[in-house]
């Protein structure tokens, strides 16, 4: 609550507090400080992070195949741990951040180099299953973490005269914020490139080069820490 007094600009991870009562909230939404709660790895108990990987096959994703080797992929997610529902915090976390978002507060997705790829939209599926509705959800990722940081005249919302970085989704994340991932392009400084290989279209013609741990015809060379991935990596060419 000192950080809040001394007027930091957000503070980030959940405040260590089960419920927020009116003192705190009333106190927290006078100011002008943002709150990153960081549900990934909310503070009183197993966070977002074991959630979702617990509850969802993270080394089957689409894309996250397309973009991580296959080998660390399914090392990190295959095996997992599970709790019971009602130890999970994330969602209490993320159930009093959203009284703190209705009371004006920008609150904001974190980070914190969870999983690659993904672990954004488990922070918006964790305000869901807090209780925001998806609207709400989304605006964490979007107009309020602009807003949180002093970015929101530039992005964070489609409006005339913002940078034209945005993503192309194949689902509806208002109907359910599950289909945040179900992404199909991605727009990066008005330049379109397709989800799943990286390559633009429609606005150029430029390719993704290979990965380290593909070969230069794109082929997966990278079996895991004592495979091929060196040999892999030697075979790439210049591009």
């Amino acid at each position: 609550m000192t950080l809040i007094a001394d007027g930091n600009t957000t503070v980030e991870h959940n405040l260590p507090l089960g419920v927020f009562y009116e003192d705190v909230l009333q106190f927290f939404s006078q100011s002008k400080t943002g709150y990153t709660p960081t549900l990934v790895v909310t503070y009183g108990g197993p966070a977002a992070d074991p959630y979702w990987r617990a509850h969802t096959e993270v080394w089957k994703h689409p894309l996250l195949q397309k973009h991580q080797p296959a080998a660390i992929l399914t090392a990190n997610n295959a095996r997992r741990t599970i709790a019971a529902d009602g130890d999970y915090k994330d969602d209490d976390s993320a159930r009093e951040a959203a009284k703190l978002a209705r009371r004006g507060v920008p609150v904001a997705i974190g980070a914190h180099g969870q999983e690659p790829g993904i672990a954004a939209h488990w922070e918006l599926w964790s305000f869901a299953r807090g209780g925001m509705s998806p609207v709400e959800a989304l605006r964490t990722g979007t107009i309020e973490a602009a807003r949180s940081l002093g970015y929101e005249a530039d992005v964070g919302s489609l409006e005339v005269g913002k940078l034209a970085d945005l993503i192309v989704l194949d689902a509806d994340p208002t109907q359910d914020i599950r289909n945040s991932d179900k992404i199909s392009k991605v727009m990066i400084g008005g330049r379109l490139l397709d989800a799943a290989t990286l390559n633009e279209e429609l606005t150029g013609t430029r390719k993704r080069p290979a990965y380290w741990w593909e070969g230069k015809d794109g082929a997966t060379g990278y079996t895991g820490p004592a495979g091929g991935g060196a040999m892999a990596h030697a075979d790439q060419d210049d591009g």
